[in-house]
């Protein structure tokens, strides 16, 4: 992979299971060191950083919350601030933008595995206080409709903040209408990088996914790839 992620853009990275697509976001924060080459933060290796270091410009939300037992739903979102002093009004922020002021003082771990989401989301949003690098792994994966496309709304919010967003996705109807950018991986290796538009193509995506795709065009003009149910059965 050589690549640089611009603040301002939305980067999806796209492959199957276990094509390296969490393993490169755990590089990409310096959770796990590359066996080659190097990741740098603005233009110093990550994993020489010390963790403050790397927590006051990156926040990272994992494809699996952790629902910490008797810590509400504020503390939760509170802890993102640890690493800079933060105000009530910059926690209830993130709160209020992820929807989440009236589970405020619940415990974290009575909420559904969605709202968990969303609390981690908030958290990070509270961490980078709407700026810096936000490295997402399918964060609305447990997410209904309507909470995952606030998401998808917010995300844009912050990259007009000059925000830079990094976010591994399955879901490639998402992945289209969302992405500035995009890193298509398969096996372990990168295939495909560069504009959306250019990467989301459906003879590119047939070739790693194995079914085949078509383009289509929403009511608002909205370019979108979908699986070609035409050719179940095939």
């Amino acid at each position: 992979v050589n690549w640089a992620f611009r603040a301002g853009c939305i980067t999806v990275v796209l492959g199957p299971n276990a094509a390296g697509k969490s393993t490169l976001l755990r590089c990409l924060i310096g959770a796990q060191r590359p066996t080659s080459g190097r990741v740098q933060l603005d233009g110093e290796p990550v994993h020489r950083l010390s963790p403050r270091a790397v927590a006051l410009r990156v926040a990272y939300v994992s494809q699996r919350p952790t629902a910490l037992a008797g810590f509400t739903v504020r503390e939760v979102v509170g802890f993102g601030c640890y690493a800079r002093m933060a105000s009530t009004n910059q926690i209830d922020d993130a709160l209020e933008r992820l929807e989440l002021v009236e589970h405020a003082d619940r415990p974290m771990h009575e909420l559904s595995v969605g709202q968990q989401q969303r609390v981690s989301l908030a958290r990070a949003i509270a961490q980078l206080q709407r700026k810096g690098i936000l490295v997402l792994d399918e964060p609305t994966s447990s997410m209904d409709l309507r909470h995952a496309r606030r998401v998808s709304q917010l995300l844009r919010e912050l990259t007009r903040d000059g925000a830079t967003v990094i976010v591994a996705l399955h879901d490639l109807v998402a992945a289209s209408s969302l992405a500035d950018e995009a890193l298509l991986f398969d096996e372990g290796r990168l295939v495909a990088s560069g504009e959306a538009d250019e990467v989301l193509t459906p003879s590119r995506l047939e070739a790693v996914y194995g079914v085949p795709f078509v383009e289509t065009v929403t009511a608002a003009g909205r370019r979108t790839i979908v699986p070609d149910s035409t050719a179940v059965g095939d």
